[in-house]
């Protein structure tokens, strides 16, 4: 959904892909908007030459019409035969020009023709869908023996004719002023980039190649995609597969942002209550984070804090830092940039500091999530903001009249927020969940929509019985469970599968949504689906931010060894293992050099891209209290090519500081590893005696 859906967390399906960056993670800086893709500028596709009846090896399938022009793939499309089908700008009259809908088709391995295309949509809006081929590439390679994969970038987005708003995409001009100017130099095509019209797109490109069945996988506001051609050209479908998807219930006025309030308390409390170190400290954390809301709502906090990179930047936190910047990391990944829920994890325990007198974990939070709407997007055949604010303020209801002046609107949308029921986004008010940085509906206020749209779904819609697999994650705050419910409903034949501990886009967290969806469209059949219902990675969430070590929670003597030190000596370890993880997420959200939470320093060396690899993050002076200073080294085994799956964590640690009799700790598990949350175990020696402790994983 919107810039926020897909973009962070696909946007390293192309670094994969491209093989950049092999020794540096690739994270933009935090003051970049989280909603969008965070990459560096994409480098340019060169001119792609006609070609004529074979494309390199490959031949262009016998059922394919003359409608396809073919022509020479974009860099990194491998074994793959590409072109475009020209259709309509504007369907009402379509003899005022054409615009060209480009398409990158992988053929299937084995002989014969194939069973159908598999289309998969990535969702955004605004996002390239060639450029993200590995994603599908690797959830449907066993499929792709009798399977073709079909991937299209819609109108307006990637090889189709990208819309390229300079000052949209750049952001040289305040956000209202350069959307405004979007929608004035697209003119009357401002209205022909919906997802209805898309949906039409896909058809003719369909038709063109003689596919007669499809399945058809949509994340995210890819849902949308999917909805609107299922209920134009459903005869064409074999199956549904729907991830994340954000549909027609969601295009209600306010639907999205009340959806998405009413979700942050579960995705808090689920990731607090799974983890045992915030679970001890935090029996009730839905009440707590109603009460830190209050707390920031009556009192914002403000002052300097370091970013993930290790800038000083001045912070503010109020009830709109607290939803736009703090709780808006439900993108799964070391190479993401947001860190596996690393924000939702450390917010209760840092509103305990806060009101223990201690805001400098919460305003780390907000450095480290700030943005603004006004960034640098890069290069617009990756995402285009452009196509992002034409497709989805012309699929949304919006709480004004298209044809009145941006002045007039601005007073009907205070009106309509203002008949709304007080608690109408609870827990949080009215204004942050309206504001410019959340509310889609605000963010549209100075496009133009000069004729209607096509509808994402026409008036009176069927939706086909086909098979239809719908998968929503239970932490997933953007199309969250009571969204992804509903337009499962719509699907007469579908089924509902809620994935546990999985935030946006399951099949990037979990390897079971990864086999059901594979499976499904094997046999079209939906099969065991008892993994997904346990967690099958704990994500690690902080129960506490102590300012010395003797407010830690101590760890636990190990059963199996030889404990010799004691209960203030067991709380130094805890906060010396959370110097270490506290480093480790820092890096996984920024470019690996940074600052300790109580001082000194770590930097990060990320290893190399492909396959398994060790990051290795050195820490000097590093403290989480205090009173305890940690150098040292930690190495973390990251596997990319199975979708950042984690595994083996080692420390080796020299431990000092007026906290401590110091000394050397050696700390050996897993971390953010799939399975059973484990411990810590922590070896070594303080003030001269054995240490044989655990810690918790998670």
């Amino acid at each position: 959904m919107r810039r926020i859906s897909i973009l962070i967390l696909i946007l390293c399906a192309w670094l994969v892909s491209t093989g950049w960056a092999q020794a540096q993670k690739p994270v933009a800086p935090s003051n970049v908007n989280p909603r969008t893709p965070r990459s560096p500028r994409k480098p340019g596709i060169p001119q792609m030459p006609h070609l004529s009846q074979r494309v390199g090896a490959l031949i262009p399938p016998a059922s394919a019409t003359h409608d396809v022009t073919w022509v020479e793939c974009a860099a990194g499309a491998g074994d793959a035969l590409c072109g475009y089908v020209p259709v309509p700008l504007d369907r009402k009259h379509p003899k005022d020009g054409t615009i060209n809908i480009y398409f990158e088709l992988h053929p299937h391995s084995g002989s014969g023709r194939a069973e159908s295309a598999i289309m998969y949509n990535p969702g955004g809006p605004g996002l390239t869908t060639t450029d993200f081929r590995d994603y599908p590439l690797f959830l449907f390679g066993q499929n792709l023996d009798v399977h073709d994969l079909l991937l299209i970038d819609d109108r307006g987005r990637g090889l189709s004719a990208a819309i390229d708003c300079p000052e949209l995409q750049h952001g040289t001009t305040p956000f209202d002023q350069a959307t405004a100017d979007c929608a004035a130099q697209l003119g009357n095509a401002a209205t022909f980039y919906g997802t209805g019209d898309i949906a039409q797109d896909t058809e003719a490109v369909r038709a063109a190649l003689g596919y007669d069945k499809v399945d058809y996988y949509g994340v995210s506001y890819g849902g949308a995609d999917v909805s609107a051609y299922a209920t134009r050209f459903g005869e064409h479908l074999r199956s549904v597969i729907l991830d994340s998807p954000f549909g027609p219930p969601d295009l209600a006025r306010f639907a999205w942002e009340r959806y998405g309030t009413h979700a942050k308390p579960r995705m808090v409390t689920l990731d607090c209550l799974r983890s045992p170190t915030c679970s001890a400290d935090h029996p009730f954390p839905e009440a707590e984070l109603d009460a830190l809301i209050w707390t920031i709502r009556l009192h914002p906090v403000e002052g300097d804090a370091y970013d993930a990179n290790g800038n000083l930047v001045h912070v503010r936190i109020d009830e709109e830092a607290l939803l736009n910047y703090l709780m808006w990391n439900d993108f799964p990944g070391a190479y993401y940039g947001l860190g596996n829920f690393t924000s939702t994890g450390e917010l209760l325990a840092a509103a305990r500091a806060l009101w223990q007198g201690d805001p400098k974990p919460l305003l780390r939070l907000g450095a480290e999530g700030y943005f603004t709407l006004e960034g640098d997007y890069g290069d617009a055949t990756f995402y285009s903001m452009g196509a992002q604010m034409a497709t989805s303020c012309v699929d949304i209801d919006m709480p004004w009249d298209w044809s009145k002046p941006a002045s007039e609107r601005k007073a009907q949308f205070a009106h309509a927020v203002l008949d709304l029921p007080w608690d109408y986004f609870a827990p949080f008010s009215k204004p942050p969940a309206t504001g410019l940085l959340y509310s889609l509906a605000r963010e549209c206020l100075y496009w133009e929509k000069p004729t209607p749209s096509s509808p994402v779904v026409p008036r009176h819609a069927t939706y086909p019985r086909v098979p239809t697999l719908v998968l929503g994650g239970d932490m997933d705050s953007r199309t969250p469970l009571e969204e992804t419910t509903k337009v499962a409903a719509l699907f007469p034949d579908s089924t509902f599968v809620r994935v546990a501990e999985s935030g946006h886009a399951n099949f990037l967290w979990t390897q079971c949504a990864d086999k059901l969806v594979s499976d499904f469209v094997s046999t079209l059949q939906i099969g065991d689906t008892s993994c997904a219902s346990t967690s099958e990675t704990v994500w690690p969430a902080v129960g506490r931010f102590p300012r010395l070590a003797k407010d830690a929670r101590p760890a636990a003597v190990d059963p199996d060894s030889q404990n010799q030190i004691g209960l203030s000596e067991r709380k130094v370890v805890t906060v010396a293992v959370a110097a270490a993880t506290d480093a480790m997420q820092r890096s996984m959200i920024g470019y690996g050099t940074g600052v300790g939470l109580r001082g000194g320093t770590f930097n990060t060396d990320y290893g190399t891209y492909w396959g398994p690899n060790l990051w290795t993050t050195t820490l000097t002076d590093c403290s989480f209290a205090q009173d305890v200073t940690v150098n040292g080294t930690v190495t973390w085994e990251v596997d990319i090519e199975i979708l950042g799956k984690y595994g083996s964590f080692v420390a080796d640690l020299t431990v000092s500081g007026s906290g401590t009799a110091g000394g050397t700790l050696r700390v050996e598990g897993t971390w953010q590893a799939p399975g059973p949350v484990g411990k810590f175990k922590v070896s070594g020696a303080l003030g001269g005696q054995r240490v044989a402790v655990l810690v918790p994983e998670a």
